[in-house]
């Protein structure tokens, strides 16, 4: 039966917190929950893998499919799928009456080594850390410590949707110190002008669309979003870096685009898929070295973001380096093979790698899903390319 608050390009769009003793995933609200190692879980098994790849598009078409812009984010994103802002502000209110009900409890020493930890993750492994961490709550959903933890980690490196369930599931209505209730006020202030950001976004779009018209210019379309988002530099009723991350989705100049997304990773470097843009630019222009740079440094800090693994696997490939091109490209498919040129580059590394049969195959399947490669896929694959030539230059 088809769920009327469930698009393909947005995930639920209902509320994600109704009707909690149903037998329905609590995230999707159309696959049964998956108890079978569990019986406290409330989400199905694609859901938890959902979660860990995280990433999805939404997109915007204008003109029988003449712009199609993706934003996609590497810690969330702009339309919020998994949590809607309204569920932050309930959980606002949970917390002040939270502290309002309780008296002033005295901070352990527990506490204050967990105030003074620094929220990392290990060894780069940003999303394997954080769904342990989930499975461990639905375990033991009254461990305050493990929700602590795993909202410090989701906050720190900019995965909202990790911070924003794990606030209302496991730490609102809690009985919470006063040093984690300012704390988690804290969040849940800039989780709102994150969100606020998401539906400024989508506000503009809808706008753009209903003045150009299905018949617009798409270019003039991406102008005029710029040239509203960019009234809200500035301001601090929105999330900055979201703000030029948007702006770098939408700028049709490559060298403003790009300064926009420098502009956002200055702000919050964990814009992981920004980063990889960067990164991108730098091999596009030969720069490799400085590719290499950007890509290394972000690499040490999440080696699970597809983004970054796909333009890893590009730099690999030109360099020479065939088969750590493969497996960087296979990483990237594996993660999330929705992904921008994620399926594109994978076939090129299998073709790069000798594996032609495996990657005509792999392209017949997704040109049966209706998937469009572009003219310099096709060159490359016919032999009419090299890699320098398909990965170096405009």
């Amino acid at each position: 039966m088809e769920n009327k608050d469930y698009e393909w390009w947005a995930g639920y769009t209902g509320d994600s917190f109704e009707s909690m003793g149903q037998s329905l995933c609590q995230k999707c609200k159309r696959r049964a929950i998956d108890r079978s190692e569990d019986s406290k879980s409330v989400l199905c098994k694609e859901c938890r893998e959902e979660l860990i790849k995280k990433q999805k598009r939404r997109m915007l078409c204008i003109g029988a499919g003449a712009l199609v812009v993706c934003i996609c984010t590497f810690g969330a994103i702009l339309a919020v799928n998994t949590l809607k802002k309204q569920h932050i502000k309930e959980v606002e209110t949970d917390l002040e009456s939270v502290s309002e009900s309780k008296e002033s409890m005295p901070d352990t020493e527990q506490e204050d080594r967990q105030e003074s930890t620094e929220f990392t993750a290990k060894e780069g492994y940003i999303l394997t850390e954080l769904n342990a961490l989930l499975t461990a709550l639905e375990e033991d959903p009254e461990d305050i410590n493990t929700a602590f933890r795993l909202t410090d980690i989701a906050m720190q490196y900019a995965y909202y949707d990790y911070a924003s369930y794990t606030i209302n599931q496991y730490i609102a209505e809690k009985d919470i110190s006063d040093k984690q209730y300012r704390k988690v006020i804290g969040y849940v202030d800039k989780l709102n002008i994150y969100y606020d950001t998401c539906d400024l976004s989508d506000e503009l779009v809808a706008q753009v669309y209903e003045n150009i018209g299905e018949d617009g210019d798409p270019y003039e379309a991406m102008e005029e979003y710029c040239e509203a988002m960019s009234m809200y530099i500035g301001s601090k009723n929105y999330d900055q870096a979201l703000v030029y991350y948007c702006l770098g989705g939408m700028e049709a100049d490559e060298e403003a685009r790009i300064n926009y997304l420098k502009e956002c990773i200055e702000i919050n470097p964990y814009y992981f898929d920004a980063q990889a843009q960067i990164a991108t630019y730098y091999r596009r222009r030969g720069d490799l070295d400085k590719a290499r740079q950007v890509l290394e440094e972000i690499y040490a800090v999440n080696k699970e973001d597809y983004s970054v693994m796909r333009s890893y696997a590009t730099l690999e490939l030109v360099e020479g380096n065939l088969e750590k091109g493969l497996d960087f490209a296979l990483k990237a498919y594996e993660l999330y093979d929705e992904g921008n040129y994620v399926v594109d580059t994978y076939i090129v590394a299998l073709v790069a790698n000798g594996r032609i049969h495996e990657a005509k195959e792999l392209a017949k399947e997704y040109e049966d899903k209706d998937y469009e490669f572009d003219e310099e896929f096709y060159s490359f694959l016919d032999g009419n390319m090299t890699l320098e030539e398909y990965y170096i230059g405009d």
